[in-house]
């Protein structure tokens, strides 16, 4: 027969387990997800790849917000390889998440997510035009930045 202490010790470590076993299901069942909807993620590392028609990618540039004077835009050449499905601002900050962003706030990464359509080469351009580009200071802090993509 077993001792308290000894059911006890079971009880814990069955415990232990389940919240392991749990916590790896919702990383793994994450990161799916994530896959699903962003497909390849691009970045400024990344500014080539190769990508299947039919398969979603995404590009993923800094963005520290409207608030701040952040606007990027996207153009693909030619504009029917790819379609540009949306784009999406992720917070860096859990709290902007959960509760919106705070005034002055919103900053994090900017996804661009396109569906591959056809064949061949595609240029990627993402430009942020800072605050309108209006004056020098601003055209300094705007940038441009290309990809080229390959749909096999």
């Amino acid at each position: 027969m077993s001792s308290p202490k000894r059911l006890g010790f079971v009880l814990v470590g069955a415990a232990l387990a389940l919240v392991l076993v749990v916590g790896l299901a919702t990383v793994v069942g994450l990161r799916i997800r994530r896959d699903a909807r962003y497909g390849t993620v691009l970045d400024r590392q990344a500014t080539s790849a190769t990508v299947e028609s039919g398969e979603r990618f995404s590009i993923r540039v800094p963005d520290r917000g409207a608030s701040v004077g952040d606007n990027w835009t996207a153009t693909a050449e030619p504009a029917d390889a790819v379609a540009l499905v949306e784009d999406e601002l992720i917070s860096g900050s859990l709290t902007d998440r959960i509760f919106g962003p705070s005034d002055g706030g919103g900053g994090g990464n900017r996804y661009f997510l396109f569906d591959a359509r056809r064949s061949g080469q595609v240029t990627i351009t993402l430009a942020n035009c800072f605050q309108g580009c209006g004056s020098e200071r601003t055209r300094a802090a705007s940038e441009t930045v290309t990809w080229t993509v390959t749909v096999s």
